[in-house]
């Protein structure tokens, strides 16, 4: 009962064996009477007998009961755990051990539990879900230390709220592998520009998006809006004006794109939109006015205009396709509490111009970690996209979550949609039930015996029962709601066996961190 009590096996029931061999030890010496000797070690064999069949029956008991006394059969420490692990961290073994994975933690039996590790030729997505304080930023802190200072990955990040550990392990991370950081954030000091890349589509897309535009008429007014907003961007790209958020806003008025087009296009360019802006029905004219006014509410607001226009702001502009081509490490902060709608539908941008870009490196991709904090304060429709584009691309993305009703509140099928494509799960504590149950359900079930035992009208076991093949779920919901803070569970969903879904304690990123520092 001790050795269970301290998370034990009952291996460790060897350490009475001294016992005989001291009393044996005792009557060679003429110390102890041989009348005596014999019941002592009698008495202390039946003692070691009796340690080790007790917790060997117990220990089968356990998993042949399944469930939580399964995993705590499972998790019980070995006699020779200690020495076996210490053995298996010599460099040779470390290294073939982590080819494929990615360390995160260590089991109660000192055991390392890897994930699936992202690759420049495929990525590998991570889903992380966990109640306010249960540690979630903590692991994604973690994973951004090892893809970025050991595997010399790029870094995007995106942060909703302040995290001063996210924030100082990126820096770190990119001081460790020799890199460029570049923050952008409320208080600057980068520039962001959403439109210096894509097509006239993939840019259209990227401002009609942005905007929730608040009626059941939403799908027509942006089908409406959507054809002038192209070819606002096709005029602009052929004059002398920089295409910016503010000039499109601009622009987006039938009259002065119709002067900006006979001022600097060709003739037929200047017909064709003509044409076009002569021809529009009322119900359009709505829409484009409807256009207009939202992204001039958001080119002005004192957020957008010291970040998203390179003419007015005071800081260094960078480029996230060549962010993401240097494996240099981006850092975009929203604070959402304080920016609201604005840094929302910044965010919209960035997730909107990260899929552009996996389109555009599809095959070609140099290894990028995507970093998603606080999804709930987004809840952007955009990272579906990303999840299903990236892999392809080299983009591993790495999402935290307090609520799967986040991913539900971004879209109608998002939840199902990130579920298919991510490769590995690191759950944290839940406090929604039905949350557990769909992260029981995504992890699985295993096969096991059910049995069931008669009782007398004491309540003691009779011979009679039954014992029937079934299945359980590997982790059970209710251990998902009662993890402890900085505890996990790993599944790797790629993998089958024994190792596919193990609870770890995460090892944080300053001791990763210092361990690259200690290292030759």
């Amino acid at each position: 009962m001790y050795l269970r009590r301290r998370q034990l096996a009952w291996g460790w029931g060897v350490v009475s064996l001294p016992l005989p061999a001291f009393s044996g030890l005792l009557v060679s010496l003429g110390l102890l009477p041989p009348e005596v000797a014999v019941p002592a070690l009698a008495w202390t064999l039946g003692l070691v007998a009796a340690v080790i069949g007790v917790g060997i029956y117990m220990e089968l008991e356990d998993r042949r009961a399944g469930g939580d006394r399964a995993v705590l059969a499972q998790e019980r420490r070995r006699l020779f755990d200690r020495l076996r692990h210490r053995g298996s961290r010599g460099a040779k073994r470390a290294a073939r051990a982590m080819a494929d994975g990615l360390p995160l933690g260590r089991t109660a039996r000192d055991e390392l539990a890897l994930i699936s590790r992202g690759r420049a030729s495929s990525g590998r997505h991570v889903l992380i879900p966990g109640a306010s304080g249960a540690g979630k930023t903590t692991s994604l802190a973690a994973l951004l230390v090892d893809y970025v200072a050991r595997s010399h990955f790029g870094a995007v990040v995106l942060e909703a709220k302040t995290d001063r550990t996210l924030r100082e392990s990126a820096e770190a991370a990119a001081s460790a592998a020799g890199t460029a950081f570049h923050l952008l954030s409320p208080e600057g000091p980068g520039i962001y520009d959403p439109l210096r890349h894509g097509s006239v589509d993939e840019r259209s897309e990227r401002l009609i998006a942005v905007e929730d535009w608040g009626s059941t008429d939403a799908g027509f007014y942006r089908q409406a809006a959507s054809p002038f907003l192209r070819l606002v961007l096709r005029t602009l790209d052929q004059s002398s004006e920089r295409v910016t958020l503010r000039s499109v806003a601009e622009y987006c008025d039938p009259d002065r794109l119709e002067n900006l087009a006979l001022e600097n296009s060709d003739r037929e360019d200047a017909e064709e939109v003509s044409l076009s802006v002569r021809g529009l029905r009322s119900d359009q004219q709505r829409a484009i006015a409807g256009l207009r006014a939202r992204l001039q509410n958001l080119a002005s607001s004192e957020f957008a205009r010291s970040w998203l226009d390179p003419e007015r702001g005071d800081g260094v502009a960078f480029d996230l396709r060549e962010v993401i081509e240097k494996r240099e490490v981006a850092y975009f902060r929203f604070d959402t509490d304080r920016t609201g709608n604005v840094g929302r539908a910044i965010a919209q941008m960035v997730l909107l111009d990260l899929g552009a870009a996996a389109s555009a490196l599809m095959g070609d991709g140099v290894g990028t970690f995507i970093a998603i904090d606080e999804f709930g304060a987004l809840e952007a429709s955009a990272l579906d996209r990303l999840y299903a584009r990236g892999r392809a691309a080299g983009f591993s993305v790495a999402l935290g979550t307090q609520t799967l009703a986040d991913l539900r509140a971004a879209g109608p099928a998002v939840r199902e949609r990130v579920g298919a494509t991510i490769s590995s799960l690191v759950c944290h504590r839940i406090g929604e039930q039905a949350d557990a149950e769909w992260v029981a359900q995504l992890i699985g079930a295993v096969p096991t015996w059910q049995s069931t035992i008669r009782t007398d009208g004491f309540g003691h076991a009779t011979t009679e029962g039954t014992r029937t093949r079934g299945y359980r779920f590997e982790v059970n919901p209710s251990e998902l709601q009662r993890l402890d803070q900085g505890d996990a569970y790993i599944a790797r969903l790629d993998q089958s066996g024994t190792t596919r879904a193990r609870r770890v304690q995460v090892v944080p990123p300053w001791q990763r961190l210092s361990k690259l520092v200690a290292a030759p």
